[in-house]
């Protein structure tokens, strides 16, 4: 597996879209995570235990293995291919995809209302 996921930081931006009331997609930290792994092996099989060495560190497991079945899989965002194994879409690219323009649009934000506390 190659690159790393920061669970803190991805905890951040999830809170922030929770904050606007967006508990889906980037609002949600096990879809955030998820759709990240599978983006980095992308063009390979990912093992369901690849996915759970990230999600252990947030959520139980059978609400990762639901999550899987009933959102990824079932909205296209990836393929299983075996039993336990998994391999992301075109659509799921798009999604991670938009999870990067999520997560930049959170610095900026947190970097302009920094700006605003700091003005007279």
């Amino acid at each position: 597996m190659s690159g790393r996921i920061d669970i803190k930081t991805e905890k951040a931006v999830a809170e922030f879209y929770q904050s606007l009331g967006i508990i889906n997609g980037p609002g949600d930290i096990q879809y955030r995570i998820i759709i990240k792994v599978l983006e980095m092996n992308e063009g390979e099989v990912v093992e369901f235990s690849d996915i759970r060495k990230y999600t252990d560190l947030i959520a139980d497991r059978g609400s990762i293995g639901s999550k899987m079945k009933t959102v990824i899989l079932l909205s296209g965002l990836a393929n299983k291919v075996k039993r336990g194994g998994y391999t992301i879409t075109e659509k799921g690219m798009i999604a991670a995809d938009y999870l990067h323009n999520s997560t930049e649009f959170y610095f900026k934000a947190k970097k302009t209302l920094a700006m605003i506390d700091r003005m007279p």
